[in-house]
């Protein structure tokens, strides 16, 4: 969908806002972002606080890291794992009702955020629904200052928490394409090759290669950017188990399968060897 086609979207439902006030709103959020989203992304998020809807799958692929999370954002995704649980607690609102509250803290590749679980939401703690070490999205959540400090991630009633099934595939069964999924693998290479490649746009950027096994096969794994440089500070070798999240197969040198990272996967070290 084309940015145009949004800004007309919008004008049906809303058409008051002019073209050039949308496209500033756009450009402003973007900012706001770190200019991480496409045009398209940010504006079909800028258009549907106006009320445009769009397709679940837009609202599923729409997510954010935690380090881009700036106080007065609305209507975000952010997917990660439970640090810690704090209980639910019942407050009184007003003469005579009664408000629920729980908080937890989340955490992705990038930092850890405080999540403030308002009213019914705060019944999934409450319920024992959820654990530490879960991955879980929340949806439609909104961004404000903390008392403590920084910001917080709220969720109320326009808002949704569900948990991650996280399944780990095996190496024999990754094709061409296959992505995100989510592997463990014991390294079997001596270290990773730490390189520079230079990409289409002229920037150069760190990637580290190395090869995994399984029980039913063997790979090797490209991991690019910011995540390559957290794997040259572990110091992978050889024995390590390692975890990866969310990676993406394609067909890497000699036509054999490699899996490569992307802005959303991330890695986690299982066990090191004695």
């Amino acid at each position: 969908m084309e940015v145009e086609e949004i800004i007309r979207k919008l004008r049906k439902a809303r058409p008051e806002i002019s073209r050039e006030e949308f496209l500033k709103m756009v450009e402003e959020r973007k900012k706001s972002l770190g200019n991480y989203f496409t045009d398209e992304t940010i504006a079909k998020l800028v258009a549907s606080e106006f009320g445009v809807k769009f397709s679940k799958k837009f609202e599923r692929e729409f997510k954010t890291r935690i380090e881009h999370l700036v106080s007065g954002l609305n209507d975000v995704t952010v997917s990660g794992k439970i640090l810690s649980i704090y209980p639910a607690q019942t407050f009184r609102r007003g003469l005579d009702k009664e408000g629920k509250v729980a908080r937890l803290v989340i955490a992705d590749q990038t930092g850890k955020i405080n999540v403030v679980l308002w009213d019914e939401k705060a019944d999934f703690v409450r319920n024992a629904k959820l654990r530490k070490g879960q991955r879980v999205r929340i949806s439609h959540g909104y961004v404000r200052e903390s008392r403590r400090g920084g910001v917080e991630l709220h969720v109320g009633e326009q808002g949704e928490i569900e948990i991650i099934e996280e399944k780990n595939v095996k190496i024999a069964d990754l094709n061409v394409g296959d992505g995100p999924v989510n592997l463990v693998g014991e390294v079997i290479s001596q270290k990773p090759l730490i390189r520079k490649v230079k990409t289409s746009i002229g920037e150069e950027v760190p990637v580290a290669s190395f090869e995994i096994k399984d029980e039913t096969g063997r790979i090797w794994v490209s991991v690019w950017r910011e995540l390559a440089e957290k794997i040259e500070k572990e110091e992978l070798k050889r024995g390590i188990i390692i975890k990866l999240d969310n990676f993406y197969v394609k067909k890497g040198f000699n036509d054999e399968l490699e899996v490569f990272s992307r802005r959303d996967s991330s890695f986690e070290i299982i066990s090191k060897p004695n």
